[in-house]
């Protein structure tokens, strides 16, 4: 048995780990008894990936299945890693399950069903915000979308409390992405939220791309002086 918790670092769980290998496995597992809960890379902020008896460690089913270039659909299995996936596009784009297209589930009675919105389509909509309930995903049909860079165009609006930042985010709500910061230990009037940001991606040129790449040369942005002052 280990101790095991998720992103917020509480509550701890002692649960056993197994890690499949296959699909197969995979299936298997999650069949053989109660309080089974698959994990993935352990970012849920409570105890969703944990499970009471047994949890199914994902990260070792991490192949990518298909892309396709011009429809933007990626297949993979489930221990497949994304990177910033953070959600700060809600507001445009819809939640993480507005982007699957269809899933591999494997349930507790051993049955292996694709599942989206026009097939077993109750079964793919209660997964989506299951917690894992429904069964194991194995699989996944994702919708990505094109970009040109990772940087973002960024523009932040100081706000005197938390009605002048839900109006700022009212009023900027073309932006691609947007995020209100909370301020716990502020008093009085100035309480709750201190700032809004709002940025949209970079249409980048060759020209841009050039320039980002003299300004920032690895040797310089990996140093801590340069760190500090991202992060301030």
């Amino acid at each position: 048995m280990t101790l095991v918790s998720g992103w917020g670092r509480y509550p701890t769980v002692e649960t056993e780990i197994v890690t499949p290998r296959t699909l197969e496995a995979a299936r298997r597992l999650t069949a053989e008894g109660e309080g089974v809960v698959a994990r993935g890379n352990g970012r849920a902020y409570g105890d969703a990936a944990i499970g009471v008896s047994r949890t199914i460690a994902m990260k070792a089913l991490n192949r990518v299945c298909a892309f396709d270039v011009e429809t933007g659909l990626l297949t993979v299995e489930a221990g497949a890693l994304l990177s910033d996936v953070h959600g700060k596009n809600h507001h445009r784009d819809g939640g993480f399950g507005d982007h699957v297209e269809s899933l591999i589930l494997t349930t507790a009675g051993g049955e292996m069903i694709r599942a989206s919105r026009s097939e077993h389509s109750d079964l793919f909509f209660a997964t989506i915000g299951g917690l894992g309930l429904t069964g194991t995903i194995i699989e996944a049909t994702l919708r990505l979308k094109r970009v040109e860079t990772g940087w973002i165009r960024q523009r932040t609006i100081v706000a005197p409390g938390l009605a002048a930042a839900m109006a700022a985010l009212d009023e900027g709500d073309t932006a691609t992405y947007a995020v209100a910061w909370i301020d716990c230990m502020a008093k009085g009037r100035s309480s709750a939220a201190r700032s809004s940001t709002l940025g949209s991606t970079y249409v980048a040129t060759n020209s841009m791309q050039r320039r980002l790449r003299t300004c920032f040369p690895p040797s310089t942005t990996n140093s801590w002086r340069y760190r500090w002052i991202f992060r301030r």
